[in-house]
């Protein structure tokens, strides 16, 4: 049964990687519904545009012809704080003799190619808990976040896990608006006047970065979210 919903992401120990504080839900449970369903596609390369389907999420479909959207906010968790650590990569000096030259000379350059040498920033935002809104089928969608035990980058480092889930009936539907305040993009339609409010172009569904995703959309006010 579809119904309004609050869902909850207790985080672990705060940590949650990524430069914009939206995380959308239905991005994250997408990739939970393709594992499932298509392993396959899920050992392609993240960019690989050739295989692309549309996740069947248990959430709502709004929106006309291919502009629809899932009814599902983005994140509305308040964000306590930010600051940005670095991750490195460098070629071990020690490793060089496991390198096969084919028999030639060779000189390992950290400069540029294979074994360039990074030192790269990495956004890491503080939340105790991420929290989205949605219309949706609350025992489908507990089920698929139990599939989901990290967010955000870097999750192989530690960030973005998640300590416990709740998915709880809401009794109004706050997953385009709250209380006046747009809660995820809304694709505009074309020729329409412009809404005051902060446009730009974004993806409307997952996989939120492919281009032909994006639409000019009113997107929420406030990105770092606000308390109960």
């Amino acid at each position: 049964m579809m119904q309004p919903l609050r869902i909850t992401a207790v985080m672990q120990d705060g940590r949650v990687a990524g430069t914009e504080p939206w995380f959308p839900l239905d991005s994250i449970l997408a990739s939970v519904w393709i594992r499932r369903n298509h392993p396959d596609l899920a050992e392609l390369p993240t960019m690989d545009t050739r295989d692309i389907i549309d996740a069947q999420l248990p959430f709502e479909r709004r929106g006309q012809g291919n502009d629809w959207y899932w009814a599902c906010s983005f994140n509305q968790g308040t964000k306590l704080g930010e600051y940005i650590v670095h991750w490195h990569k460098r070629q071990d000096d020690h490793m060089e003799r496991y390198i096969d030259f084919q028999g030639k000379r060779g000189k390992i350059h950290n400069k540029s190619g294979k074994y360039k040498g990074y030192r790269m920033p990495l956004v890491v935002q503080l939340f105790e808990q991420l929290i989205w809104y949605a219309v949706g089928d609350l025992e489908a969608i507990l089920d698929l976040c139990h599939g989901v035990t990290h967010i955000g980058k870097k999750s192989s480092q530690g960030f973005g896990a998640v300590d416990c889930w709740t998915v709880a009936p809401w009794p109004e539907d706050w997953s385009e608006r709250r209380q006046g305040n747009v809660t995820r993009a809304l694709p505009l339609r074309e020729g329409e006047p412009l809404p005051a409010g902060r446009i730009a172009r974004y993806g409307i569904r997952p996989p939120y970065w492919e281009s032909g995703r994006g639409r000019v959309c009113l997107m929420p006010e406030v990105a770092d979210g606000q308390r109960e």
